[in-house]
């Protein structure tokens, strides 16, 4: 036991004090820079404005929170569904390119494609595979 017990405390709870406003400190950087790491694609020139559902009648498209199969469902999108804002996709090539592109390279980079959409709303990420343009009404 230390003969002074107060300046003992003291010095612990400066310490811990310390380490969490070190703590403080890295999470407000990484709360300042999360937006720059998980901040929507943006749509690149040439990208279609909108895109409509290109599935079979009947089915549905997952629409989930971040691009990635594992990721929580937000919603889903009906067959045939259009109007549907393009707020950027990206893995996979440019658009344009995509579209001059051959059908088996097509299949391909489609499968790896994620769009970040916009519907009635609801925000969130789709498989480009099931996604094709759609003109504005």
């Amino acid at each position: 036991m230390s003969k002074f017990p107060n300046v003992v405390s003291a010095m612990k709870t400066m310490e811990c004090t310390r380490t969490y406003m070190l703590g403080g400190v890295v999470a407000l950087g990484l709360c300042l820079s999360a937006p720059l790491l998980s901040s929507p694609a943006q749509a690149e020139q040439g990208d279609p404005d909108y895109f409509q559902v290109n599935m079979k009648p009947g089915s549905q498209l997952n629409v989930r929170k971040d691009p990635s199969v594992k990721a929580e469902k937000v919603g889903t999108l009906k067959a045939g569904t259009d109007q549907i804002a393009n707020l950027g996709c990206h893995v996979g090539m440019p658009y344009l390119e995509w579209r001059k592109a051959t059908t088996a390279v097509r299949k391909v980079e489609t499968r790896r494609k994620w769009c970040n959409i916009e519907y009635n709303g609801m925000i969130g990420w789709t498989a480009g595979q099931y996604l094709q343009e759609d003109r504005p009404e």
